[in-house]
């Protein structure tokens, strides 16, 4: 999917849309990383052959990792889908601390 494609596709809650996905990331992400489901807002834009993943994070949810899957992909929870949590709880974790620290900067 190009951007221009992406952009006028309208974002839907991951647990609504895929419920077994968003069940996945958000208990990999608890169990390795100590990132609750409170700390990431999951998204999806629907296609016909799979969907744009889109989680946002950090603070205001100002941050995101993207991934297009297919539907294949993420029935089977292939590695690629597996890869994708991962470099989303990285990336959530070092954006949260330093969140955290520029939070605790004296003024």
């Amino acid at each position: 999917m190009s951007s221009e494609q992406t952009s006028s596709i309208q974002e839907q809650p991951m647990r609504i849309i895929l419920p077994k996905l968003y069940q996945a990331i958000t208990n990999k992400l608890e169990e390795q990383h100590n990132i609750h489901p409170y700390d990431i807002q999951a998204k999806v834009q629907t296609d016909t052959s799979g969907y744009q993943v889109i989680v946002y994070f950090g603070d205001g949810f100002a941050h995101k990792e993207s991934h297009y899957f297919s539907n294949e992909a993420i029935e089977n929870m292939n590695h690629n889908v597996i890869e994708f949590i991962e470099k989303i709880g990285d990336a959530c974790k070092e954006v949260m601390i330093a969140d955290y620290f520029k939070m605790m900067r004296p003024k």
